[in-house]
């Protein structure tokens, strides 16, 4: 007896879990498109097959759910780019890594991208700051394991001895500019082929050429030349 009430106690969270993906598939593609004020709990419930009624056995409301698909993709398009990351081997291969797969998830994302580089907008005060204190979180801790990875960059003498937190944010701020440039027009070249300039202002910056004893030197073939530091 205590079996059966387990299982269907695990059937039913199996269950509430896919209705409760299920909405937020729908709430995403419509608020991608349409954005928050654009969007109704209608329309949501109508996408994603249930009742209005049905729908706020889950969410309390429009913005909880807004809140609460942006998070969850903020926090999976993360995991998704570490994830790239940690499958190469060398530093300058994570590094590289790293940038392709921003690039490519702002690609594949465009509209949900762009919600969330203006999500603002949306939500009410207390709504926005709450979001807005998650979101910061999930970057904080992207920026930490970034942090790590240019950490082990230097302890292999891969690169300089600089301090790995302004290394790290220089590197996000250089991929976040390309991105938001990017979003603006995005008729133009492919971001993905933008890669090898990232790499370029990150690892030489404005200098005309390679420094000797600097760690990394240039670009050559989409691959990075290595120079040992003497």
């Amino acid at each position: 007896m205590t079996g059966d009430k387990s299982g269907r106690h695990r059937r039913r969270e199996r269950e509430f879990r896919f209705r409760r993906s299920e909405i937020l598939d729908a709430a995403e593609k419509l608020f991608s498109a349409r954005g928050f004020h654009g969007t109704t709990m209608a329309e949501i419930a109508a996408s994603s097959g249930f009742s209005i009624g049905g729908l706020y056995q889950f969410f309390s409301g429009k913005e909880q759910l807004y809140s609460t698909m942006v998070e969850e993709k903020v926090r999976l398009m993360y995991d998704g780019i570490m994830g790239a990351v940690d499958r190469e081997g060398c530093v300058e291969d994570k590094i590289r890594a790293l940038v392709i797969a921003h690039f490519a998830y702002v690609e594949h994302h465009v509209d949900f991208y762009r919600l969330l580089i203006g999500h603002e907008s949306g939500l009410r005060s207390e709504g926005l700051r709450t979001l807005r204190e998650r979101i910061l979180e999930e970057h904080r801790a992207h920026v930490a394991r970034i942090e790590g990875l240019l950490r082990e960059g230097i302890r292999r003498r891969v690169l300089r001895r600089l301090d790995t937190k302004s290394l790290a944010n220089a590197l996000i701020g250089i991929i976040a500019y390309f991105k938001f440039a990017w979003i603006m027009n995005p008729e133009g070249t492919s971001l993905t082929a933008r890669v090898d300039d990232v790499l370029e202002l990150f690892l030489r910056g404005a200098s005309p050429a390679p420094v000797i004893g600097t760690g990394m030197g240039r670009i050559a073939g989409g691959k990075i030349v290595h120079r040992e530091a003497e």
